[in-house]
């Protein structure tokens, strides 16, 4: 199948552009914060109710089942349907599932059922959703993509700050409002994103069976290197850093650290994400996303070889929120050169893989920070983790150098579409954005 980028991803060509991605954002926004909300507060509810801690965590761990099982088939159907379409259904499906907790614990007789029930299907129902919206982000992306995304990495980073707050803070007043927010959160973005009137039905040269659709999305992350790259370091990163965050935490509590100052710990590292996405676009136009992305995943190293003389909770904090402060910095390079890669009619699959590959492989980061904080001194593990990163960096180094030569590009791309570093101001649309063939790929 050949799919090539069409004159809706053009600069200039969509009037609704702008205001479209406005939308894509605030209704993203809302449906996280919502999500965050109800995120803190749902172990807490299947505690109360089942007593029973292994409960609570079976609920989580359904929650995010019901993510990877879907995401396959989530990647193949943004590829299909139309994008806006299933992000609407999805939302909704989502709310119906958060409006069963919400009727339950506002009655006073939830069930274990029940919660797990529902927490699977809205997994279900977010993997549709994200599946959609990763699909559809090329078509909105305005001009300055690295920008865009930059506000997108903000977002998410804000998210993760303000919804475990409102969820706490409704919480306290009654145990079904975090709820209720969420429902009504699913139901503005369901609004928002009717609302938008870019096209975002993906283009389909031909029709294909859904194993065939599927082999595809895997062959042609495969096929590109930069692509390749890219998939390995997130997961590298996804483990590292998910152990590293648990590791924190339990370090600190082994010293005797109360809960509110553990918390603190994740709250600065939110902060460091968000202050890292904000300041992106002023560093990525004085400085050459190469040069970011070597430095970045060096002095990420240092920071965490730092932490193993870390000895106060303040002081685990103060690292973590630098090391999520440069972290946003190679997300919005990597995924600017993602999107810009990438054939509209791959976009739902490739996110999806890509995505699943990280999520799938950072599952069992608690259990590992677990047992080596439990074997070895808080310093051993911290050196531990500065190794894997370390390598991690020495592998971004090598490859980042072989791909700006031209000796690891895909046929067809170019030098340009295999460099990372590569005119960083460049977008993901117009012949910044050329996205390779396919077929040109495989070969």
């Amino acid at each position: 199948m050949t799919a090539t980028p069409t004159a809706a991803v053009k600069p200039g060509e969509n009037p609704h552009r702008g205001g479209d991605f406005h939308r894509y954002w605030i209704a993203g926004a809302i449906d996280q914060i919502g999500s965050q909300a109800t995120g803190i507060v749902l172990p807490l509810v299947t505690l109360a109710v089942t007593r029973s801690p292994a409960a609570a965590g079976l609920v989580g761990a359904l929650a995010l089942t019901g993510r990877l099982v879907a995401a396959p088939v989530a990647g193949v159907l943004a590829d299909r349907l139309p994008r806006k379409r299933m992000m609407v259904v999805s939302l909704l499906v989502a709310a119906g599932a958060m409006t069963a907790i919400l009727v339950s614990v506002a009655a006073g007789v939830p069930t274990l059922g029940l919660l797990a029930a529902a927490a699977f299907v809205e997994g279900v129902a977010q993997s549709g959703y994200e599946a959609a919206g990763s699909g559809a982000i090329r078509r909105l992306l305005p001009a300055d993509d690295q920008k865009a995304l930059a506000r997108l990495e903000a977002r998410n980073h804000a998210a993760r700050i303000a919804g475990p707050l409102l969820g706490g803070a409704l919480y306290q007043l009654a145990r079904w409002l975090p709820f209720l927010a969420d429902v009504v959160s699913y139901l503005v973005a369901a609004v928002l994103v009717a609302t938008i009137r870019t096209d975002l039905t993906p283009e389909r040269a031909q029709r294909t069976s859904f194993r065939t659709d599927l082999r595809e999305g895997l062959r042609f992350v495969w096929g590109q290197p930069f692509l390749r790259f890219v998939t390995i370091w997130a997961a590298g990163i996804n483990v590292t850093f998910g152990a590293l965050v648990y590791y924190a935490i339990l370090t600190a509590g082994r010293q005797g650290a109360p809960a509110a100052s553990i918390g603190l710990i994740l709250t600065i590292a939110s902060v460091g994400g968000l202050t890292g996405a904000l300041a992106a676009p002023m560093i990525f136009s004085r400085v050459r996303p190469v040069t970011v992305i070597v430095f970045a995943s060096w002095v990420m190293v240092a920071l965490v070889v730092a932490m193993s003389q870390a000895r106060q909770t303040w002081s685990y904090g103060l690292l973590f929120g630098l090391v999520f402060l440069l972290s946003p910095l190679l997300g919005v390079i990597f995924q600017s050169r993602v999107i810009a890669l990438t054939p509209d009619a791959l976009q739902g699959r490739v996110a999806t893989v890509m995505g699943t590959v990280g999520e799938v492989l950072q599952t069992p980061a608690p259990l590992l920070a677990g047992v080596l904080v439990a074997w070895y001194s808080p310093a051993t593990v911290a050196l531990v983790f500065a190794a894997a990163l370390a390598v991690l960096a020495t592998y971004t180094t090598l490859v980042v150098r072989r791909l700006r030569t031209g000796s690891g590009a895909t046929a067809g791309t170019g030098q340009d579409a295999a460099d990372p570093a590569a005119d960083g101001d460049r977008t993901a649309d117009g012949d910044a954005g050329a996205s390779p063939d396919p077929e040109e790929a495989h070969r």
